[in-house]
């Protein structure tokens, strides 16, 4: 295999560069084409919203899925129960974005027929930044809320007032449209940090916030590698993040079966709620989109307090960052870039063509 030349250490790719690079390789490991494409495209997405942690820092984790049989590519989407306005869905272990979107265009076609709709998902790996599928109900004139449990059996997250792991960063995504304004996103963990974030850290060898997290006795520390070692992430604002990290643990978990994450029939994945609201069964989809806009404008004429420049609508940073890269590019970091490049080597794919 031809490799890269040393100036394209730490690089800067485009879009379509990095798109093309995880196409190849989830190919090269037997996933269809049409799962590779759209696994790669929405890493890719993932880092053009400035979030690198659910970016194609995530490859060599997938890879390493397939290797050990966790993630099966190909795997056929099971309807375990379905009526009007509801579904499950049995992922059999696929890959979690190609699950993820099929639950998702389900959940906006019974919302259009019925109001309001929502799909579970179980068996089903990574998905990635929950904002993806949100934003996919927005674009129908919806409104759209993921949740879903995550991590490692017995969880990474400490429950308010505990010292050891027992839930995960249970994330939370919520897309509304507008009219002149860009969709409202909000896509936040419900711990202080998603572990993406502290992985990124880690691979730089930079320190992290104190109260991100604590080490394995309970102590606080500021050091990522105390996370890896036996450390828990601690919920966002004390009780009141843990508290609903336990709901999206019962909504994502206990709901759909898949199992809560301290629980004896968790193995790992994502276990997922999608809910999509039919704005126009409640008011007139464009009076809707006015009041939105009226309200965003609202919020952003809001006097700034001191070490601000301006109030931002949830979503907007993410916005921003893309039309951002889209145009300068995306940097990998080192550490990242050179797990791809060994997994690249291994496959006997040639980057410099790849990456032309």
């Amino acid at each position: 295999m031809e490799l890269l030349p040393k100036a394209y250490t730490m690089p800067t790719f485009t879009a379509s560069q990095l798109r093309n690079l995880g196409t190849r390789v989830f190919e090269a490991l037997g996933t269809p084409s049409n799962e590779a494409k759209r696994v790669a495209d929405s890493l890719v997405k993932a880092n053009l919203a400035g979030h690198d942690s659910h970016g194609v820092i995530r490859i060599p984790q997938y890879v390493n899925g397939i290797k050990r049989g966790q993630i099966k590519p190909g795997a056929k989407i099971e309807v375990v129960k379905e009526s009007p306005s509801t579904a499950l869905l049995d992922g059999n272990w696929g890959f979690g974005q190609v699950i993820a979107e099929k639950g998702m265009k389900m959940v906006i076609e019974k919302a259009k027929a019925h109001s309001i709709s929502a799909v579970g998902l179980f068996h089903c790996n990574h998905i990635g930044r929950l904002g993806e599928y949100s934003l996919m109900a927005a674009e129908q004139d919806m409104i759209g809320i993921v949740v879903c449990n995550a991590g490692p059996p017995g969880g990474n997250t400490a429950p308010y007032g505990g010292r050891a792991r027992r839930l995960s960063t249970d994330p939370i995504s919520a897309a509304v449209p507008a009219w002149k304004s860009k969709p409202f996103l909000l896509d936040f963990a419900t711990s202080v940090v998603a572990e993406g974030k502290l992985r990124i850290k880690y691979y730089r060898g930079e320190k992290v916030p104190r109260g991100w997290i604590i080490d394995k006795e309970g102590r606080p520390t500021t050091d990522p590698k105390d996370f890896y070692e036996g450390g828990a992430v601690l919920p966002f604002g004390d009780h009141k993040g843990y508290a609903l990290s336990l709901l999206i643990d019962i909504l994502g978990g206990a709901l759909t079966g898949g199992g809560c994450v301290s629980s004896k029939e968790f193995v790992g994945g994502n276990g997922t709620l999608m809910i999509a609201i039919n704005i126009s069964s409640f008011t007139p989809l464009q009076e809707f989109k006015e009041r939105t806009d009226a309200l965003f404008e609202a919020i952003k004429e809001t006097p700034t307090a001191m070490g601000f420049k301006e109030v931002l609508v949830p979503g907007e940073p993410e916005f921003r960052t893309e039309e951002k890269r889209l145009k300068e590019g995306i940097f990998v970091e080192e550490k990242t870039w050179q797990d791809i490049t060994k997994i690249a080597e291994e496959l006997e794919l040639n980057l410099k063509e790849i990456m032309a």
